[in-house]
């Protein structure tokens, strides 16, 4: 079975899920990653880094006493892994032998994907809550932030279309 017959054999909703899911896998990556969540002059704060630009290197954001951040970083590992998984299940669901047009690994994927997208809320609401514009000095919040909001959308828009799309074989699958 090769990309050509996975693909041919593929809803056509669930070939909308797989790109919708891959823009949101791009998003999640760079939010998850970057250090512009926020932004108060020189310094810029990410999940992992405070980096400022008057002074050289990154401080770690591991481990600090704030249980406010603490749950943003937990949330955020729980979106992203979830969104990482999801997808994964897709592209098996769309060409790996016993999972194509397993309904089984398309609710899998749908579940993982509304999942990744309640958790990214989550984290985004609690640091839009935390670091609002009202801060002295404050740029106010950043790319990276957006990027998240953005991978949270995506990945329930994604998941309700693996949930429709995914029900049913698309199509005869030899074995």
């Amino acid at each position: 079975m090769g990309i050509k017959d996975g693909l041919t054999g593929t809803r056509p909703l669930v070939k909308v899920a797989a790109i919708i899911v891959f823009v949101a896998q791009v998003c999640n990556w760079i939010a998850f990653s970057t250090t512009s969540w926020y932004v108060v002059g020189h310094t810029h704060i990410g999940l992992w880094r405070s980096c400022s630009d008057i002074r050289m290197g990154c401080d770690s954001l591991d481990g600090i006493s704030d249980d406010q951040f603490n749950a943003i970083q937990a949330f955020a590992i729980f979106g992203f892994m979830s969104l990482n998984i999801g997808f994964l299940l897709i592209l098996l669901f769309m060409f790996w032998g016993s999972c194509r047009a397993n309904t089984e690994t398309a609710i899998a994927s749908a579940v993982l994907l509304i999942f990744a997208g309640s958790a990214w809320l989550i984290s985004v609401a609690i640091f839009g809550a935390e670091y609002d514009d009202r801060v002295l000095g404050a740029d106010g919040l950043d790319y990276s932030y957006g990027l998240a909001v953005c991978a949270l959308i995506l990945s329930l828009i994604g998941g309700l279309f693996m949930l429709v799309g995914g029900r049913g074989h698309g199509s005869d699958v030899s074995q």
